[in-house]
């Protein structure tokens, strides 16, 4: 396995590529339908550098986050075709291919941030707080860079390119409720490249909220 620091400058240099190649023209239509090869590109890593575990908490943990890739996918189908959940948006061409209006990677997209925000805080000792609150605030907060940076990747659009305050609540609401099923599970996700791809990523939206 690659060492952690070789790999931390991996996953920089890759986001770095992606930041020139939304913002140059010639470029920006290309590294769009990209997108989703960088979720999966960030669980595998995630993969990769988990922490050992015993198979029954390995089959507790493909459960939930089994859970979590079908609820969120079905919450956004719902959300994006009734309006109901977060507001009135519709998705791009930048998550890949859809149904029903709705890019099934998303799905993914919700398993890979509980499980990054779930390891950032697995360290500290286990408390509701820092297992279901912290975590949850920390989604919401990155949803709010997100949010202005989706439009420009055409991940997805609001109508009238007004963001609803409804959005960032039930983005709240739906962190609140699959970290509190987690931490009743007692699942805890330790993984050394969590904290790193977080941070890479949330630098990589705000340099292109900057930039295009």
């Amino acid at each position: 396995m690659v060492s952690n620091n070789r790999m931390i400058r991996s996953i920089a240099v890759i986001y770095a590529v992606g930041v020139v190649g939304f913002v140059l023209p010639i470029t920006h239509s290309i590294f769009i339908r990209l997108t989703p090869l960088i979720i999966i590109f960030s669980l595998a890593v995630l993969h990769f550098y988990k922490s050992d575990l015993g198979n029954e908490k390995q089959q507790k943990r493909l459960f939930f986050y089994s859970f979590v890739l079908t609820a969120g996918f079905l919450v956004e189908l719902w959300g994006v075709n009734t309006g109901i959940v977060f507001g009135e948006y519709t998705y791009g061409v930048g998550l890949g291919p859809k149904i029903a209006g709705t890019p099934p990677i998303i799905g993914l997209n919700w398993v890979l941030m509980i499980y990054l925000t779930s390891a950032i805080f697995s360290p500290l000792k286990r408390h509701v707080f820092n297992g279901v609150v912290l975590p949850s605030l920390l989604m919401v907060g990155y949803d709010i860079i997100m949010e202005h940076v989706a439009p420009k990747m055409e991940m997805w659009s609001w109508k009238n390119d007004l963001i609803p305050l409804q959005n960032y609540l039930m983005w709240g609401v739906l962190a609140l409720f699959f970290h509190s099923i987690r931490y009743v599970l007692k699942i805890r996700d330790r993984n050394t490249m969590a904290l790193p791809i977080f941070v890479v990523q949330t630098i990589f939206f705000l340099l292109i909220l900057i930039l295009y």
